[in-house]
């Protein structure tokens, strides 16, 4: 017999900075975005573009970053931080 795995992922934002809500990115438009990576059990950082002073670019909706960021960066209007 075969065994299904279903894996549920959600994505949550906190919004700190609002955006300007026009400008959304699409499938396939290259964005430059800093980002802080940190650990949910205990707020420790992991990882950080800002710290090293360069922004991330990638290109959005085609499976270059993990799914959550291709999913949660698209529902985010140019200047928002979250």
């Amino acid at each position: 017999s075969s065994h299904l795995l279903k894996i549920i992922m959600e994505v949550k934002k906190t919004v700190i900075k609002a955006g300007d809500g026009t400008n959304f990115p699409k499938s396939g438009d290259t964005l430059s975005m800093h980002y802080v990576g940190t650990l949910k059990s205990d707020g420790t950082e992991f990882d950080s573009s800002r710290k090293r002073g360069k922004p991330f670019q990638f290109v959005i909706g085609v499976g270059q970053v993990i799914r959550g960021w291709d999913e949660g960066v698209m529902k985010m209007s140019v200047g928002e931080q979250a």
